[in-house]
């Protein structure tokens, strides 16, 4: 890729520091690929960076900015660069423990001299609060029943959704954990201050954004590159204590013999009914990022859905709320009903709620208010084989079995 630079005083010095760090610079009157100002974070890189900017720099140089300002503006780019083209906002956070959450190493300075990143750990607790999913990835001892993280600092192990922590290799790790979440590992930030992890995590898994834990600017890059679309709704600050959650189902479907009577014993209720205009942020944001359970894959925008709720419009949208006696969900599955061509055509339901039979609920929850059992439009992409199979059981006539009650 050939990137052109613009908004410095002087681009020979900072295009220098792009080139030394990998990046092709286009040739006077060659068309780059992309240009990029440099300014665009220049306030808030002079926040973050101590000495941002060196007077003498820019007497020698005509070039305002410190070497350690140029090097911050180079890895702002690399931050722009890794969020350019990706298809939607991530979902989980994995972050290192040693020199990461706290400057030392468990092992071997002890718990007892650990020093805290205060300030990074609230941050990552804010990006928790607004619906980022924290999962813990550390090489160290399994705590063994004890508390991994000291009860004095900002974060602690209940704001993780899941701890992986043992010497085994970090993406094996991970892939293990999304695998009981039921996300993808496209959906992941993967943060580490050790350049050989960072790596190892790019390799095995290129789909993750690797990033390294440096400076006081990870915080606010984290939030604007990769979870900018997090915080926006009621379901966004639901959803991390969901994921936390699912550990403790865990431990109860351990209990039980068979799925069906787990089931039974989450007590699952649903709230169904038409949408409104207050729910536009949470339909535009499950139509832009959910892949596997989704009828159709249409990236409805804000717009869209706002005009279907219109009196004269044929579409009808009905949104499903979900719980379960561990806590609730917020709007996790959405229907359109094209009431010309008497078909469903959106179905679409987050991940979080999958495997528990809210599509059989809200299947036949439409069914008894149409009067009729409408077919389903369905595109097949690479990850909606899931939703596949559902159709499969709606085509089959059989009864659909669901666990669901209905709050009115």
């Amino acid at each position: 890729m050939k990137i052109s630079l613009t908004g410095a005083v002087q681009l020979e010095l900072i295009e220098r520091y792009f080139r030394e760090a990998g990046y092709e610079i286009a040739a006077p009157g060659e068309i780059p690929d992309l240009t990029y100002d440099v300014t665009t974070h220049e306030c808030e890189l002079a926040d973050e960076v101590d000495g941002f900017y060196d007077e003498r720099m820019r007497a020698l140089a005509g070039c305002p900015y410190s070497l350690d300002g140029i090097k911050a503006i180079v890895e702002e780019f690399g931050f722009y660069l890794a969020a350019r083209d990706m298809p939607c906002p991530k979902k989980i956070l994995a972050v290192d423990a040693d020199n990461t959450l706290w400057d030392g190493i468990l092992s071997e300075d002890g718990i007892v001299d650990l020093v805290p990143f205060v300030e990074f750990q609230k941050g990552l607790k804010a990006l928790a609060a607004d619906g980022v999913v924290l999962v813990l990835l550390s090489k160290n001892d399994p705590p063994d029943g004890h508390p991994f993280l000291r009860s004095d600092m900002p974060l602690q192990d209940s704001d993780f959704a899941a701890l992986g922590i043992n010497w085994g290799p970090k993406a094996g790790n991970l892939i293990e954990i999304c695998n009981r979440l039921s996300l993808g590992t496209d959906s992941v930030v993967f943060v580490d201050d050790n350049p050989h992890e960072c790596a190892q995590m790019k390799a095995h898994l290129p789909e993750v954004s690797v990033i390294r834990a440096e400076g006081r600017s990870v915080i606010r890059r984290l939030r604007e590159y990769f979870f900018f679309d997090l915080g926006k709704t009621d379901e966004d600050r639901l959803r991390a204590a969901d994921y936390r959650n699912r550990e403790l189902r865990s431990a109860v479907a351990s209990a039980f013999a068979s799925k069906d009577e787990y089931l039974k014993n989450l007590d699952l209720h649903v709230i169904a009914r038409p949408a409104v205009a207050a729910d536009l942020n949470r339909l535009a944001q499950m139509a832009g990022k959910t892949n596997q359970f989704n009828a159709t894959t249409i990236r409805r925008s804000w717009e869209a859905f706002a005009a279907m709720l219109e009196p004269s419009s044929p579409r009808q949208v009905f949104v499903f709320s979900a719980g379960d006696r561990f806590g609730e969900m917020g709007i996790v599955l959405y229907l359109v009903y094209d009431r010309n061509a008497a078909h469903i055509t959106d179905f679409v339901m987050s991940c979080r709620a999958m495997g528990r039979t809210l599509e059989h609920f809200a299947y036949e929850w439409l069914v008894r208010r149409l009067g009729v059992r409408p077919e389903i439009d369905f595109v097949r992409s690479e990850k909606n084989a899931s939703f596949a199979a559902f159709l499969d059981e709606v085509k089959s006539g059989c009864p659909l079995q669901t666990y669901f009650s209905e709050n009115k």
